[in-house]
């Protein structure tokens, strides 16, 4: 019962790890004021876009990841590969800028590579906890999440949106004090 969400957190965390990596790898050799200036502008980018001012979205594909993969590989295999595409950072929808920034200050040596492994905990720890205390469903015919978990997370999206831009905003301060004071 638990395997398939558990090959989902693995593909996930391979998956942003690798991402996280590849970015801190490319951004390497990035050294002085310039990264961080160039992180702030990346931070208050995703500002704009998230205040809602703009009429600005959140830059992604907008994508899902196939829904295939379980009925093409099984529930196991399928959690797998959906955990891989997922875990890539920007290959599916996303709700804030929040990604996109926390790419830019990994891109520009303002955290470090395992970045991805806190961003994919960050995802992984809530979904194994939905897992293992939302009850599966006793119907037979019933394979579908249940709806009222849906509803209760949808519910939640501005609070998101708002929590999300407030993070954004103090992360931008940080780095912009970093840029004037050391």
């Amino acid at each position: 019962m638990y395997r398939p969400i558990l090959n989902l957190a693995i593909g996930f965390v391979i998956s942003a790890v690798s991402t996280y990596g590849l970015v801190h790898l490319i951004g390497s050799g990035l050294r002085g004021t310039g990264p961080k200036i160039a992180a702030c502008v990346v931070l208050f980018v995703c500002m704009a876009i998230d205040s809602g001012k703009f009429g600005l979205r959140t830059p992604m594909l907008r994508r899902q990841t196939p829904r295939e993969h379980f009925a093409r590989f099984g529930p196991v295999r399928g959690a797998l590969l959906w955990g891989l595409d997922t875990g890539l950072v920007v290959t599916t929808f996303r709700v804030t800028s929040l990604t996109w920034a926390a790419l830019g200050v990994t891109l520009f040596g303002l955290v470090p590579w395992w970045a991805g492994l806190c961003y994919a905990l960050g995802f992984v720890l809530p979904s194994m906890a939905m897992v293992a205390v939302v009850p599966p469903s006793k119907d037979p015919d019933t394979k579908a999440e249940p709806i009222w978990l849906m509803y209760w997370l949808m519910d939640r999206e501005k609070a998101v949106r708002i929590y999300a831009f407030s993070l954004l905003s103090l992360t931008f301060v940080g780095v912009l004090a970093t840029v004037f004071l050391g």
